[in-house]
């Protein structure tokens, strides 16, 4: 019976590498022509002319539906509007939507016609969580650009041969940074053209454009040209400090370092502070789109929590992702589904090498770091759906999760393939380190995985889990196929843990106080998080926004949307909550006044152990292998 978790793990592989995409159809090369007017941007109005070849009788034209980096059919087609078709000539061409595919469009093209005009406009309002990476918005003084709302292309086009010159006017004395090369001369024009591009390529390439805006070089030691875009309503959002932005330079030269090269000629880092754009980051290969609050990047307290890993994380998919994809998530069009289930590599390597490198480059330290990486840890402890569902599922069924639950989002599970898939190569990582004796870590498998020693070849490589696990058994003899599988493949009862005091020299313990992070995170999310203790997070003004499952809460059936107005006899404060929970030890409950609906009743939750917070102690029996992790490549003197 000992064969069986074997056969099981080569199944695993199997079945991840057996998942190849159908085959295209016929593709050609076509060469577009996108004129785009973003002058009304600030009132959500974008509007364009494109000129594109085509052949008379029925032509198909496609709307980007999957593009990536949002794992997901998120093309805002809904925000389409305007839409007209003509001849070079004038003329009006008929058309129609498909009857089954909304981003696919039927066009009657004349005999004699060797092209098709397309007009419309692109309304920018953010429809859904699916686009939000992809859709273009402004106002007033700011604005984003996503060249796929503005697009359409032909069905039997490929997007690696099919060309696009881009033509883009912007608001007048708005500046702007994107990684598309302007022609010579229009660096700094309102009306700027830009070298012709691949279609892959020109939706890889996002513009930011503002009033205020600020361009900072930091080109790292031995790293090719990097820079620093800013724009914000705010001119003074966008003075980030001299400490910071060499933080940033160092975070290109430990990237660059961890990789053994660059894929790019030069990196675009596009950052919009503002607090009427969504929070959001998306990657590309040689820019990253990156939205935060407006002051986020000048208050270091704020700046220390979710913006202190953004950065890397998508800087880190330049390679994990964009350089380096799964195989079945490499399409030659953007209407061809996505297979989605290795995302626990492209978004869980990435999630944990973005962690590394957030702390390498200095802009958390290792003692900053800590706090953050038992939060994460604390909350996939609670995670009671992977008792039936595995990471693989999660990562299968990606854009399902990715609004979360309003309700028990612990028992579905949303995109756990980020931080529990940080959590996997975080052990493989100590694993490595272990076998052998220190010599070799997860860092010698990232240059040779990723090499940028690939001249010749395209800008996408595609992969599958038998490259991955024949890298690491270079690197270290284990039996990397039962790893994954039992990580990753099965439902597991609980989140295994085992490995931190084994290979990184830690332990879990709970502590009665509350660190800074956990108090900063409360701040800044307005909420009181006591899900480690009683089990549930309320709003600052006691709206249940969730309840862990199994739970004292959850035992009193309390469930997320009801209202807790009062605590031990007394109107409902944070405070009074902390109060009651501090107070539980002695009295050995907490009694909460709850509004549920129309009607107000008394639950009396069973609990006695007062509050808990997770926290990450040394032991004393084993090397710290989290700190040599952690522990910058690149030699202070060596900063540029």
């Amino acid at each position: 019976m000992k064969v069986l978790p074997r056969v099981f793990a080569l199944l695993f592989v199997f079945a991840i590498n057996s998942l190849a995409a159908p085959p295209p159809p016929p593709l050609q090369a076509a060469n577009l022509k996108v004129e785009v007017d973003a002058r009304e941007i600030s009132r959500s109005l974008i509007h364009a002319r494109l000129e594109i070849p085509a052949t008379p009788g029925d032509f198909i034209l496609w709307y980007p539906k999957w593009i990536p980096g949002i794992h997901a059919p998120g093309g805002p087609v809904q925000n389409l509007a305007g839409l007209r078709f003509e001849t070079a000539e004038g003329e009006a061409i008929v058309w129609r939507r498909d009857d089954e595919e909304t981003h696919r469009f039927h066009l009657a093209v004349p005999a004699g016609a060797d092209r098709v005009i397309a007009k419309l406009d692109y309304i920018c309002n953010q429809p859904n969580v699916n686009s939000s990476g992809v859709d273009s918005f402004g106002n007033s003084l700011l604005g984003v650009i996503n060249w796929n709302t503005v697009l359409l292309y032909p069905e039997t086009a490929s997007i690696d041969t099919a060309m696009a010159t881009v033509r883009v006017q912007l608001p007048a004395g708005w500046k702007f940074g994107t990684a598309l090369k302007p022609t010579p001369g229009e660096e700094k024009s309102a009306c700027v053209e830009f070298a012709p591009e691949s279609l892959r390529r020109v939706v890889d390439c996002p513009l930011i454009c503002g009033e205020n805006f600020r361009t900072i070089e930091i080109t790292g030691k031995n790293t090719p040209p990097a820079f620093l875009h800013l724009t914000s309503e705010s001119a003074s959002a966008i003075q980030i400090n001299d400490a910071l932005i060499g933080q940033y330079r160092k975070l290109v030269a430990e990237s660059v370092a961890l990789f053994g090269g660059a894929r790019w000629e030069s990196y675009h880092f596009l950052v919009v502070c503002s607090d009427t754009v969504p929070h959001n980051g998306l990657e590309h290969l040689s820019s990253s789109f990156n939205a935060v609050s407006e002051r986020e990047l000048i208050d270091d307290k704020k700046r220390k929590l979710w913006p202190s890993y953004l950065l890397p994380h998508e800087f880190v998919h330049s390679w994990c992702g964009k350089f380096r994809r799964p195989a079945t998530m490499l399409t030659t069009s953007f209407h061809q589904p996505e297979r989605t289930r290795l995302l626990w590599v492209y978004e869980g390597l990435t999630q944990y090498l973005g962690e590394v490198l957030t702390v390498r480059s200095g802009l958390l330290s290792f003692e900053e770091n800590l706090p953050a990486l038992a939060a994460k840890l604390d909350f996939l402890m609670q995670i009671e759906g992977r008792k039936w569902r595995s990471l693989d599922d999660t990562a299968a069924a990606s854009w399902l999760n990715r609004a979360h639950s309003v309700s028990w989002g612990q028992l579905r599970r949303s995109q756990d393939y980020y931080n529990e898939g940080l959590l996997v190569w975080l052990e493989a990582d100590a694993l490595i380190r272990e076998r052998s004796g220190g010599r070799a870590s997860l860092d010698q498998f990232c240059k040779k995985f990723f090499s940028a020693d690939r001249p010749k070849q395209p800008s996408v490589v595609p992969y599958d889990l038998n490259e991955i696990i024949a890298d690491l058994k270079e690197i270290a003899d284990e039996d990397w196929e039962k790893f994954f599988a039992d990580r990753v493949a099965r439902p597991n009862a609980v989140l295994g843990l085992d490995f931190l005091p084994k290979t990184l020299g830690y332990r879990l313990q709970f502590s009665a106080k509350q660190n800074d992070y956990l108090k900063e995170v409360e701040k800044s999310r307005k909420l009181v998080n006591a899900s480690t203790s009683i089990g549930l997070s309320t709003s600052e003004e006691g709206k249940i926004t969730s309840v862990v499952p199994g739970s004292a809460a959850d035992k009193a059936a309390l469930a997320g949307g009801m209202t807790i107005s009062g605590v031990n006899g007394r109107k409902f404060s944070g405070q009074r909550l902390t109060d009651g929970i501090a107070d539980s030890v002695s009295a050995r409950k907490i009694e909460l006044l709850i509004l549920d609906g129309e009607t107000f009743r008394t639950v009396t939750l069973n609990y006695g152990d007062g509050p808990k917070f997770l926290e990450l102690i040394r032991t004393s029996d084993h090397p710290d292998t989290l700190a040599a992790i952690l522990k910058p490549v690149i030699k202070d003197e060596e900063k540029k």
